[in-house]
């Protein structure tokens, strides 16, 4: 299944996230690259679908992103720098 960029990243929740956490929904694959990534649920009630987030390593620091699988391809909702608590998870499942 082939995605064009614009499926994967609505531009206004792009500019949102812009604004609030830095980084681009696109900088979400990144945290993929790293081997020791982990994926967790991420859902509530309010959100109407099964969110999961992925928590990994990406230039050095820690990040997360809350993505839904789009076919094969993940859409990102929110990209940004972990928090402490997501740091503890990622290392207790080493």
């Amino acid at each position: 299944m082939f995605l064009l960029m614009e499926d994967r990243f609505d531009p206004a929740k792009d500019a949102k996230n812009r604004a609030k956490h830095d980084p681009p929904l696109s900088f979400g694959d990144r945290i993929f690259l790293d081997a020791g990534h982990i994926i967790e649920p991420s859902s509530r009630a309010s959100d109407g679908e099964d969110r999961l987030k992925v928590i990994g390593r990406a230039e050095g620091k820690f990040y997360t992103g809350v993505f839904v699988w789009r076919g094969r391809l993940p859409r990102f909702i929110s990209v940004r720098r972990s928090n402490k608590g997501e740091e503890r998870l990622y290392h207790s499942a080493r």
